[in-house]
């Protein structure tokens, strides 16, 4: 499970791009940075195969924290694993200005600690390779999701943004080969602010933590 928690915020992680930007029409959108601090509640899908070469799937719902200013993620959710039910309880912190990510199993409390390797997305990256544009919702409330693929090393992602200039992240697919990694996500119920800034305070277990 904790190898799996570890890998749950991938797809907010990757940064950058190894392919060459290709533009397909003038039309099409430009490349964008997301709210430098917001909130939102992820769903996330997983598939993965472990380091014992046994597959994993869980589903997860996480309560998200993002502030670019202060270098800090937060995530702070359930996971369940599939098809055997089975709940954990999951507190992640990344603070980029230290390097660390605090990944607290909360119904043990016990924190792992390790070095970040993936820094945030903070913008669009210049050479993601725009695919198509989206309507969500329906009626006189929809918006335009614009869609990008973004590639790093062995990893590549799919993320939609709103195409209104706001840049709100919709959704993302990821797929990574070392682990194989499967994860879709879906955000909602986002605001453009930080809703709980005590989801990036250290906890105490944490403070000991080497």
């Amino acid at each position: 499970m904790f190898c799996y928690a570890t890998f749950a915020i991938i797809f907010i992680l990757i940064t950058g791009s190894s392919g060459t930007l290709t533009r397909l029409s003038p039309n099409e959108p430009k490349p964008c940075c997301l709210p430098k601090q917001h909130s939102s509640q992820m769903s996330i899908s997983t598939g993965m195969i472990l380091p014992d070469g046994k597959p994993y799937s869980s589903y997860s719902t996480y309560n998200f924290s993002y502030d670019s200013d202060r270098g800090l993620v937060a995530l702070k959710g359930e996971a369940t694993s599939i098809p055997d039910g089975q709940k954990s309880h999951w507190w992640i912190i990344e603070n980029m200005k230290d390097g660390q990510t605090y990944t607290i199993d909360q119904d043990s409390k016990k924190c792992y600690k390790s070095i970040i390797t993936l820094k945030p997305l903070y913008c669009i990256p210049e050479t993601a390779v725009y695919q198509y544009s989206s309507m969500y919702g329906y009626g006189d409330k929809q918006i335009i999701g614009d869609t990008w693929l973004i590639t790093k090393d062995e990893a590549i992602m799919y993320f939609t943004v709103s195409g209104d200039g706001q840049c709100i992240p919709l959704n993302g697919h990821n797929y990574s080969q070392n682990p194989a990694t499967v994860n879709s996500t879906t955000i909602a119920n986002f605001v453009p602010k930080v809703l709980d800034p005590s989801a990036f305070d250290i906890p105490e277990e944490c403070k000991n933590t080497t």
